[in-house]
Order: structure tokens, then sequence, then C-alpha cells
């Protein structure tokens, strides 16, 4: 009979903004691909949140077959740069690889961290029931007998979240998260016990076309701001538009249309005159300029 179940969907977190609190520990929302690692006689199985299997791609995980069988761990798998932070596009070319070839090429040339935060089964024993605190507690026993660099247990500080978030965000990372310390794991629920907290960045673009949707709508906006003094094109936003925004927008799009995008791009799309302009907010940008994660926020007057 095996020792754990089949699949264990990951608990989730609602987003907040930071706070104090003695009753939650905060600790750093790595920039990495969720993965929960089971231990059982078979050997590893290691899976994201949309069960994508995660073993083949990443070879560094095999060492977790020196824990007890049934364990069950919660964690990230990171990148991470000399100076600690993580190295999002490393991870996606990790995540790119499909031949063992090509595994082993990428595995040399970007090695992973898995950042665990979470014990879920301990040799068999189900933990799910237990207090965050309790539960961190062996993890953190079971991760310093593994003594492996590619395998650690995540750290943070209790109750004084609004300085470790600005600490996070002085380092330029992703955001953080907030836990309650008695907080049971519940998989699958987007529970307020837990609470993701990133730092947001607003930018004003122009609105450089649409990506329509039928003759009557659209799906997002494409839409450019300044990249070193010029106006480039940084991609689509289509979160945060609502009907009401959408039924403002579009005749609006439809009277500037044009045939040519202001600014080059990639992006096909129906393109407009200049003179609409939005506010977006993001988290970052890529390598090329991109906004990463845009959110678009509202119409701006001129």
């Amino acid at each position: 009979m095996p020792l754990l179940p089949d699949d264990v969907p990951p608990m989730l977190c609602t987003i907040g903004t930071a706070f104090d609190d003695d009753a939650f520990l905060f600790e750093v929302k790595w920039d990495g691909v969720r993965a929960l690692a089971y231990v059982d006689d078979g050997g590893l199985r290691a899976h994201s949140r949309n069960r994508r299997d995660l073993a083949g791609r990443y070879p560094e995980l095999q060492i977790l077959t020196a824990l007890p069988p049934g364990t069950l761990l919660d964690g990230e798998i990171v990148v991470l740069r000399p100076d600690g932070t993580p190295d999002f596009p490393a991870v996606l070319a990790r995540e790119n690889a499909r031949s063992e070839r090509r595994v082993q090429q990428v595995a040399r040339a970007h090695p992973v961290v898995y950042v665990v935060f979470d014990l879920l089964f301990d040799a068999g024993e189900p933990l799910l029931d237990q207090p965050l605190h309790a539960r961190r507690s062996r993890l953190a026993a079971r991760i310093g007998a593994l003594g492996s660099e590619r395998i650690i247990a995540s750290e943070g500080v209790v109750g004084r979240g609004r300085q470790f978030f600005a600490a996070v965000r002085a380092r330029g990372l992703e955001g953080m998260v907030g836990k309650r310390l008695d907080s049971r794991y519940r998989p699958g629920e987007r529970s307020p016990h837990w609470q993701k907290i990133k730092p947001v960045h607003v930018v004003h673009c122009a609105i450089l076309g649409y990506e329509p949707d039928g003759e009557r709508d659209f799906r997002s906006l494409i839409i450019g701001t300044d990249v070193d003094g010029e106006l480039h094109c940084v991609g689509k936003v289509g979160s945060g538009l609502t009907v009401a925004d959408k039924q403002r927008l579009f005749p609006l799009l439809l009277a500037r249309r044009r045939a040519q995008p202001l600014v080059p791009t990639e992006l096909r799309g129906c393109w407009v005159e200049p003179g609409l302009y939005c506010s977006v907010s993001y988290l970052e940008r890529t390598a090329s300029g991109s906004l990463r994660a845009p959110v678009f926020l509202a119409l701006l007057d001129n």
C-alpha cells in the first residue's frame, strides 16, 4: 500500500499588503516553479500545480530519495544568481528542456535549488492538520540532515512583516508570503491564513492597438511606453479590463484605426493612431523590456 496519496493539490494564497503580526511568519516569495515532491517506495515523484511532471526535468531533485519513504514536500524550484536573487529566465530555460541530452546541458548551465517551505507527510505520517510552526520545525530537521546545497529550507521572520517586505523590495525580489503560525495545510484552498504580498510598479502607457475578439470586442490592449528614452512596445494587457472599460474603449479604438503599428513589434493585432493612454501596473520588466504580469488600471484623460 503506498505511503502517500497520488495527488495533494497545493495550498494557495490570497493577495494582501504588508503588515506586522506576531501570529504570522513572513518569508520570501521565490520566483520559480511551485513543486510538490513525493518520496515513496517507488522513488521520487515531483509535479507542478497543474500536475506537470518535474522529476525528469530536474535531476538535482533525486537527492530527495535519501529522505524517508512517505515524505511529501512543498516548495519552489529556483535558479539563483551569485547574489542570491532568483533568475526566472534561467528557470524557463530549464522548463523548456525536453530531451535527456538537453536536460543535462541546461542542468549544468543553470543548476536549480529546491527551496522547501512545508512538510506535508513525514515518513508516512500526515501532518496537514498540524500547525505550520510544528510542520516547519520537523522540516528544518529533515532538510538539515539531508545536507545538500541544492535542497534548502525556506527561512523567514516572525511578526515584522513591514520591515521584511522593505528588505525584499530593496533586493528586487518578487515579494513575500505571510503565513499564520497556527495554520493547517488546506490542499487546493486559497486561504487568508496565507497571504502573498508583491511590490507593484505603475506606468503610463500609450495604447498602440488591440487584439480583436470578433467584430465587437477585444481581448487585450497592445501597449507601449518609454524604454531608454524611446517609445517601445512592451506587450499586451488584458487583466483588469472590465466590461465597462471595454465598452468605453472599443469605439475609441475603432475611430483611430490605422494600417501599421506606430512602433515596430512582432505582435499581431489591429493598430490605432496615437492619442489614447492608460495606466498599467506590473511586477517587473523582462530583459527585452516587456512588462511582466501587467494589469490595466485606468484609461487616462488627455
